[in-house]
């Protein structure tokens, strides 16, 4: 793999997202507010940020062959593992660290007795990475290189 690869640049960004989102939840617990669960949509900034800096970054060291596929594959590579990073802390911290947070939720969230901290997590997973790959989506038109010479002429 080279040193800009698809997935070392997705990697690279995933982990500054899920950095960012750790500090964010562990914020959010230190001043008392993580109970209100629709300040995770902050999280999306976090998100946005790092695909578009990822896709932005991949984009500017591969001018020559940057293509629409491969800034969604940035995209859905930092998506995932900075989800993933956010998952697994997630679990950890609900299961080992703050188990009266886990809690909390259960007794607050409408299906809360079915959950626990592996459920949480997997919701973490699964709906951050759908939306980073959406973000993906939404992005790359913005950067997607134009397929015309500048006479307007339609290039292979």
């Amino acid at each position: 793999m080279s040193k800009y690869s698809i997935e070392k640049v997705g990697l690279r960004y995933g982990i500054y997202a899920a950095v960012a989102y750790i500090l964010f939840f562990i914020i959010m617990q230190i001043v008392g507010l993580a109970h209100f669960y629709w300040l995770r949509a902050l999280n999306y900034i976090f998100l946005f940020s790092a695909v578009f800096m990822a896709i932005k970054d991949y984009k500017n060291t591969h001018k020559d062959t940057f293509a629409y596929l491969n800034g969604i594959g940035v995209g859905v590579v930092t998506s995932v593992i900075s989800c993933l990073i956010f998952a697994v802390f997630l679990c950890i911290y609900l299961q080992a660290i703050n188990p009266d947070f886990m809690a909390a939720i259960k007794e607050n969230e409408m299906f809360g007795e079915y959950l626990n901290p592996y459920i949480a997590a997997a919701a973490i997973l699964f709906e951050g990475s759908f939306s980073g790959i959406a973000t993906a989506f939404i992005l790359m038109p913005y950067f997607k290189k134009s397929h015309a010479d500048e006479t307007g002429q339609m290039v292979p």
